[in-house]
């Protein structure tokens, strides 16, 4: 079966998808236990993957250098610490993304991985968005919080990420066509999205012989 990633603007309902598709499928779901993952395979702590990517784009060494220990850099990349900067960073994480979509079976929740399977041909790939005003109802609906407070939050989660795959990788995140379904949560009920999504995967033939797009 096929590995699974989903794209969304903050309050699409990307967690709350993702993780009902794979108990759907018998998937494994990743979203912040990615983060665990990195930093597991590092032999460091989750607040370094944190902080990497909170500081992804400025000051990036300065930050590590407080935080790391040139060992750690040695020895798990190989080069200096002046070479880890954020390509060094994406190409860890992007080891780690392969690797999990190599076991298969798996719904991977954002960290770039549109951009970082999109050339694996058993990798399936979705977007979710929303209008404004539908994700702030849907953070202060499903984790009852204040309009106001939903609404920064969205307005600090869309910066963080625009920041993050700008950074990181080439690219729109939000190109229709980087992806093989686009789903607009305000007009598609979550039930109805999750139906669709799981379809997708359960038919997905031989995507060795699709065309694969720069």
């Amino acid at each position: 079966m096929a590995v699974l990633t989903i794209s969304r603007q903050f309050g699409a309902g990307g967690k709350t998808l993702g993780a009902r598709v794979a108990q759907r499928l018998g998937y494994q779901f990743v979203d912040e236990a990615l983060m665990h993952k990195v930093a597991e395979k590092a032999n460091v702590s989750i607040k370094w993957v944190e902080g990497v990517e909170r500081e992804a784009g400025g000051h990036l060494m300065r930050f590590l250098s407080t935080l790391v220990p040139s060992s750690f850099i040695d020895r798990h990349l190989g080069e200096s610490g002046s070479d880890f900067d954020e390509k060094r960073y994406v190409e860890f994480l992007t080891r780690i993304i392969e690797d999990l979509a190599k076991e298969d079976n798996v719904v991977i929740l954002g960290r770039g991985s549109q951009f970082i399977l999109r050339r694996d041909p058993n990798a399936l790939r979705v977007l979710l968005v929303a209008e404004r005003a539908d994700r702030i109802k849907f953070m202060v609906d499903n984790y009852k919080m204040e309009p106001d407070k939903a609404e920064a939050m969205i307005n600090r989660e869309t910066r963080k990420r625009e920041r993050y795959l700008a950074n990181f990788h080439q690219g729109d995140p939000n190109d229709p066509s980087l992806y093989h379904m686009v789903l607009n949560t305000s007009l598609v009920p979550l039930e109805a999205a999750e139906e669709q999504i799981t379809e997708l995967v359960l038919n997905a033939v031989d995507l060795t012989a699709a065309p694969i797009w720069d």
